[in-house]
């Protein structure tokens, strides 16, 4: 077994030097997943940890009792099956080499083991070779054979890792200028020198066929010219002036010559629709209308890579070269998306049919397209006397014009901002708002969008309700309002909160406005609210389908007070009683007395329990109206209807007996004198007084209960009495002592007089 390179030993194709390149198609996405696991390099992934690679004449494992194992695709299958996990998709890519290239599996590792002995600052020992894997007797071999080897710098790195992938999609152009970055020898490596020889073969063909091509076309022989350009364009797929040249010289509907007839995919019949959107374009094929030049349906692409379409985009530059880009993204509807296109460009879009991933036929092209989209999403609300609009910008505009135009012609107090429009102070009538984007264009001028057009219409709005009033009386409410002038206001109560002052509101059948209030109409007008009640009154000033929220308050009717009863108790106060109301914290007792309205006191139920409740009266009559304390602060109050308690003036009767004069060794006769109290007018009908007497034995006769419990003495009319006027009689003698005198008052009314007795021995007659 030899231990250098050079020797006759391996497999077929095996190595007589080191590998400059890899040499294999998606080596990027190899070193991509390789990273991603942290290996240093692909054997770290085929054996096992301890154990050792062999690497001069074949990719080896060692095994037990020195034997060693050879790593094929069969051996990396059982591989991939043990790790599986994160190590399938790299194995899987390395099987898929192997199966393609025997010799690749050893080229790839080779490069990457030279790679790292380069970069280590000790690559010249074996035993950093040993570090990476490699067992000990092929270590030094190999160190000495990669210190002598061609070292590349990033760049040159760069084109010999990235030239298969170029080669296998065609792209010869991008080939030849990665090859011109490498040695012309190919540093000694075999493969990559016959690589190199191919790539030059192709492009001098591709040169070749341009050339003929071109004279061609000078000849005005444009089949031949295209047919020339198509063969130059299935040689390098990425050669500029064969790719603009069939654009060039396409011909709109038909194909290029005999060799576009079996072509796949773009072809006869078809056309490439392109639709503007504000970020990107949309381009598509499908079959051509009779009379249309561009479709606006598109058609998905083909599925197949290897056998669809291609399609690029063309972007004129003035003065320059016309550049090129290939459109990969496909749309979610059909065709492919452009979602990078140049803002201010003329751009133009081909579609090309590929066979086995070759361009196979003419192109079909695109209308050129001005890329200047519009704004998008533009949107408007109206009010009163006002237009508000909303939009998005596309990103690479350099700003947006606006003009709204209205009934009388363009529109002046137009607020705009970005994105946005607010125009008020607007009269009734249909408005029309136009947008343009501007760009900036290759030349350095502005450009202007197609533009937008969006139509508005402003109606009628009832004017708003400007301030709400109410005043409590009577058990009623009225209510006054200023503004609201041609509308139709009603109060009404929000069930879930009234909107603000001033807030818009178009009738919605499924959220319909509250009904006007369902309160009774007082006798003496005003509106009823119901006891208890605690109600946010609001305005609402309404026109048709549209109506305004207006200013609000609150209206609260107590609960009413039932089973009041007052009753004067001297020394100027009058005792009150009432059936507490349940859901009151506090009791009001206000008293309308001698033309004025004063509250004398509040009073919690714990007071009203323990100590009752005393009111200061003067003696003239007054009314006594009992309510629940209002739990809303700054709530207009209605005390509910009814209540009221009326107590009359305090009116007495007194009267006295007054013992006779003396008269040597008797009395004369004695009198009965009564007074009349009364503050204010006497009422006419004031009751009858009567004096009854009752006759009785021995020293303490009782005294009469009732009227006619007794003899009546002596009646007293009430038409007689008059205040600051005493009545005097004298009182009858025919009794025989002992017995009790008093009086009575009698008559309708005699409920509602004091009756003043003097002291009860007075009125006892032994």
């Amino acid at each position: 077994m030899g231990l250098e390179f050079g020797h006759n030993l391996g497999l077929r194709r095996a190595l007589r030097g080191l590998p400059l390149s890899p040499l294999v198609t998606g080596y990027g996405r190899l070193v991509a997943r390789q990273r991603a696991l942290g290996l240093r390099h692909i054997g770290d992934a085929l054996v096992e940890r301890g154990r050792v690679l062999w690497v001069l004449d074949g990719v080896f494992e060692e095994g037990g009792a020195r034997r060693r194992q050879h790593i094929g695709a069969d051996r990396l299958r059982r591989i991939g099956a043990a790790r599986g996990g994160a190590y399938g998709p790299l194995l899987a890519q390395l099987e898929a080499v192997q199966l393609q290239d025997p010799a690749a599996l050893r080229r790839i590792l080779l490069y990457q083991l030279v790679e790292l002995l380069h970069a280590h600052p000790q690559g010249a020992d074996p035993a950093t070779a040993v570090a990476l894997g490699v067992c000990p007797q092929e270590a030094g071999p190999l160190v000495r054979v990669a210190a002598a080897h061609l070292r590349l710098d990033k760049q040159q790195r760069r084109a010999v890792e990235e030239l298969a992938d170029a080669w296998a999609d065609g792209k010869v152009r991008r080939a030849a200028g990665l090859a011109a970055l490498l040695p012309a020898g190919g540093g000694g490596d075999a493969l990559l020198r016959r690589r190199l020889a191919e790539i030059a073969e192709r492009v001098k063909e591709a040169d070749d066929a341009l050339d003929a091509a071109r004279d061609a076309e000078r000849t005005g022989d444009a089949r031949a010219a295209e047919d020339r350009t198509l063969r130059a364009a299935r040689l390098a797929s990425d050669c500029p002036r064969a790719l603009l040249g069939l654009v060039r010289l396409h011909r709109p509907g038909g194909g290029a010559g005999p060799e576009a007839e079996d072509a796949e995919g773009a072809g006869v019949g078809e056309v490439l629709a392109v639709r503007p959107a504000p970020e990107s374009v949309a381009v598509a094929l499908s079959p051509a209308p009779e009379s249309v030049t561009v479709a606006l349906s598109p058609a998905p692409p083909a599925a197949d890579a290897v056998n669809g379409t291609r399609v690029l985009r063309l972007t004129r530059v003035p003065g320059g070269p016309t550049g090129i880009a290939e459109i990969t993204d496909a749309s979610p509807s059909g065709g492919w998306v452009d979602h990078s296109p140049p803002f201010g460009h003329e751009v133009r879009y081909a579609a090309l049919p590929l066979r086995d991933g070759r361009i196979d036929g003419p192109p079909v092209v695109s209308d050129v397209l001005l890329v200047a989209p519009d704004v998008s999403g533009l949107r408007s609300t109206t009010g009163r006397g006002r237009i508000e609009a909303t939009w998005t910008e596309p990103s690479g505009a350099l700003g947006v014009r606006v003009r709204l135009d209205g009934p009388g012609g363009p529109v002046g107090d137009v607020v705009v901002r970005t994105g946005a429009l607010t125009a008020t102070g607007l009269g009734v009538g249909a408005y029309v708002l136009r947008l343009r984007c501007r760009y900036r264009s290759p030349d350095g001028t502005a450009i202007e969008s197609a533009g937008a057009e969006h139509p508005v219409s402003v109606d009628p709005w009832p004017a708003p309700v400007d301030r709400l009033d109410a005043t409590a009386a009577h058990g009623a409410v009225r209510f006054t309002w200023s503004g609201g002038q041609d509308a139709d206001v009603r109060l009404v109560s929000w069930p879930a909160g009234p909107p603000e002052p001033g807030a818009e509101l178009t009738e919605d059948p499924a959220r319909p406005w509250p009904a006007p209030l369902p309160w009774k109409t007082a006798a003496g007008g005003g509106l009823v609210p119901p006891p208890g009640s605690v109600t946010r009154v609001s305005a609402l000033a309404a026109l048709g389908p549209r109506a305004v929220a207006g200013p609000g308050l609150v209206v609260e009717c107590p609960p009413a007070v039932a089973g009041a009863r007052v009753e004067r108790v001297g020394g100027g106060r009058a005792r009150v009683t009432f059936d507490w109301p349940g859901e009151a914290g506090e009791v009001a007792a206000t008293v309308e007395q001698d033309g004025a309205s004063t509250v004398h006191r509040v009073v919690a139920r714990s007071t009203y329990v323990r100590e009752g409740l005393y009111v200061d009266v003067a003696p003239s009559a007054f009314s006594l109206t009992l309510s629940a304390a209002p739990r809303t602060p700054d709530a207009v109050v209605v005390p509910p209807p009814g209540g009221a308690v009326r107590v009359p003036a305090d009116i007495a009767v007194s009267y006295r007996i007054v013992p006779g004069a003396r008269r040597a060794l008797r009395r004369g006769p004695s009198l009965l004198r009564v007074t009349l109290s009364c503050p204010g007018e006497v009422p006419p009908d004031l009751p009858e007084f009567v004096l009854v007497a009752r006759p009785g034995t021995g020293r303490d006769p009782v005294r009469p209960r009732t009227p006619t419990d007794g003899t009546t003495l002596l009646r007293v009319g009430g038409g007689t009495l008059s205040p600051g006027n005493p009545v005097e009689l004298p009182v009858p003698a025919g009794l025989r002592p002992p017995y009790a005198l008093r009086g009575f008052l009698l008559g309708e009314g005699a409920a509602d007089i004091r009756l003043d007795e003097p002291s009860p021995t007075t009125l006892v007659v032994r």
